[in-house]
């Protein structure tokens, strides 16, 4: 048997190790590629009675929101998908807010999917509270029990006096001089 190192057995073993440590490093770089990729890292949700439109701010931090980027934002009402649009960027490098037409009630349950471009989902639930409502009467009761006297005196009134008198008297003398 020959070993030497221009035989062929050593050469193919050299090209089987140089084949196998150029595999390892592509499947390395393979691995490493998603962990560049995460989810969005918080969601808030709302609902506006008044424009019946729903407000999902979205925090997604990344470098570049051209190329890294939440891909979709998948609304359900009830479990009926009711918007699903595929984005092609996101507004911001952090925190952003979309907004989508839901004509919800009371007690309905809206559910979102965001879904990174490059991997990674957050899904959060919103149940539609009770919408506010605008109070018109005082809710703090008064704090007068009985009404006041009714042979209370006014203070506003007073006697007309003579200094407008001798006002009007000066000007008259002074209309007749000229």
């Amino acid at each position: 048997m020959n070993n030497y190192p221009d035989s062929p057995r050593v050469r193919g073993r050299l090209r089987i190790s140089a084949a196998a440590v150029l595999l390892l490093a592509l499947a390395a770089s393979l691995a490493a590629t998603p962990a560049a990729a995460h989810a969005a890292t918080g969601m808030d949700i709302s609902y506006n009675f008044t424009t019946a439109k729903i407000y999902i701010t979205v925090t997604h931090p990344v470098d570049d929101p051209a190329t890294h980027y939440l891909k979709t934002v998948r609304v359900r009402l009830n479990g009926a998908v009711i918007s699903d649009p595929d984005y092609k960027s996101q507004p911001t490098t952090n925190t952003f807010t979309h907004s989508y037409d839901v004509n919800a009630r009371t007690g309905d349950v809206i559910d979102v999917t965001a879904i990174c471009s490059r991997g990674g989902t957050l899904e959060k639930s919103y149940k539609i509270p009770e919408p506010a409502r605008i109070v018109t009467s005082p809710q703090v009761p008064s704090t007068y029990t009985t009404p006041p006297p009714t042979d209370a005196r006014t203070t506003a009134q007073s006697s007309p006096g003579i200094l407008p008198l001798i006002g009007a008297a000066a000007a008259v003398l002074v209309m007749k001089r000229e």
